[in-house]
């Protein structure tokens, strides 16, 4: 096996971990765990970039990037939002699969239609795939509710990895990378800025744990090393294969709910009975149209 696979696995994996314990904190987590709260911790996380700076690599933007770096963080703020109030009130290895299918056609679209790439071949087929595995899924799974919110942020992480592609055409993937960060700083800070979401920010400041803030901390710095080893495979091998083997991470978020189900009580309903076929065909349908996007 190729290094560069292996390295694409095991950030799969990771990402898989990330998401439970993303949803661990919302259901469990006092305060932090609102989805409006988490949200802005999140955002404010990425200013780790921060240390980049010593170390003069980093050039002042011109104000093409700084405005798509804005427009990137509206963005993903909106689609952190909206999953993580999805992943509150469903399970990851419902969401996650329809929230990848439609980031994935979504991102495709835009780039089509403002970036002059082309679509893959088969791209009706991939999305024809995703349309079958999202319904069957949400068919006994995800109530309506549910449906709208993993397809809201889908559609917003979509638009944020377009956006995220003009910087980066716009400027070197460093400063793209430095920048695109600090702005989802400051989306955090416009979030700290109305009265309505600094109340329950603070009040879930107050009323969270030291351990549920170092979980999450940890957790978040799991998923930049995720995004280091994704972007390493991406530079040693295929971008279009390192890409399509996010459909892992749909197996692994259900390997590790039935390993470890009998001890951690909120993977149990991530591999109940109800609906499970539907999941099951739904996820590798969903995975059959990522191959097809991303390989063909």
């Amino acid at each position: 096996m190729s290094s560069w696979v292996l390295l694409a696995i095991i950030a799969q994996l990771f990402l898989a971990v990330v998401t439970f314990v993303d949803r661990y904190v919302l259901t469990h987590g006092r305060g932090i765990g609102k989805p409006i709260a988490y949200t802005f911790y999140v955002s404010l996380l990425s200013g780790f970039v921060i240390v980049l700076v010593p170390f003069g690599v980093i050039s002042m933007p011109n104000l093409l990037v700084l405005e798509f770096s804005l427009l990137a963080t509206a963005t993903f703020i909106l689609s952190l939002y909206f999953l993580y109030t999805a992943l509150k009130e469903g399970h990851a290895s419902d969401v996650m699969p329809v929230v990848a299918a439609v980031s994935a056609i979504t991102s495709f679209v835009l780039a089509s239609q403002w970036l002059s790439e082309h679509l893959p071949p088969y791209f009706l087929a991939a999305a024809i795939l995703f349309v079958i595995g999202t319904f069957l899924i949400s068919r006994l799974r995800l109530t309506r509710r549910q449906i709208v919110l993993v397809i809201g942020a889908g559609f917003f992480f979509g638009c944020s990895a377009f956006l995220t592609k003009i910087i980066f055409e716009h400027t070197s993937f460093i400063d793209g990378f430095f920048w695109s960060r600090m702005a989802n700083v400051v989306g955090a800070a416009a979030l700290f800025a109305v009265p309505a979401v600094r109340s329950q920010i603070m009040h879930g400041t107050r009323q969270s744990s030291h351990g549920t803030k170092w979980l999450v901390i940890g957790n978040k710095t799991l998923a930049g090393i995720a995004s280091v080893l994704t972007l390493f495979a991406i530079s040693s091998g295929s971008v279009s294969v390192v890409n399509a083997m996010s459909g892992l991470q749909f197996a692994f978020l259900l390997m590790l709910a039935f390993l470890f189900a009998s001890r951690f009580p909120l993977l149990r309903g991530e591999i109940g009975h109800e609906g499970m076929t539907h999941k099951l065909w739904g996820i590798g349908i969903i995975v059959l149209g990522m191959a097809l996007l991303y390989i063909a």
